[in-house]
């Protein structure tokens, strides 16, 4: 069954991915955020209540954690940086989601960028796909 979610994941994305190249910049944010919301609230099994609970804290790691990763390219400053970041928030998602869902929650958004990565090469004609295929 997780093979099968997997896949039409995959289809949704590159769908998406697709429709996403006449956008502007912003709309794609938008849309990969909102594919996100979905993937990880499907991955957590949230309830209605969890979810209520779980979003704004979320959004407001995930905005500490883009501001730790953009920019900065010393790698162990960075990972340094989203260790805290975690260890910050790992109370608050462990009241919400208990241990086992929260360990979930960071794979689950490893799986995303995975996926959302093969999505965007895959539909990627410029320069950048012949660099990394």
């Amino acid at each position: 069954m997780k093979k099968i979610y997997f896949i039409l994941t995959f289809i949704l994305f590159t769908g998406i991915a697709q429709a996403q190249e006449t956008q502007p910049g912003d709309k794609k944010q938008q849309n990969i955020e909102a594919l996100k919301i979905a993937f990880i609230s499907k991955e957590l099994a949230l309830t209605p209540e969890e979810a209520q609970q779980f979003w704004p804290i979320y959004n407001q790691y995930s905005k500490e954690f883009r501001g730790a990763v953009k920019g900065n390219e010393d790698v162990l400053d960075r990972d340094e940086k989203v260790l805290n970041i975690r260890k910050k928030y790992k109370d608050q998602f462990q009241k919400i989601l208990g241990q086992d869902r929260m360990n979930r929650l960071y794979s689950a958004e490893g799986k995303f960028h995975k996926v959302l990565i093969k999505a965007m090469r895959k539909n990627n004609n410029g320069p950048a796909k012949k660099r990394f295929s």
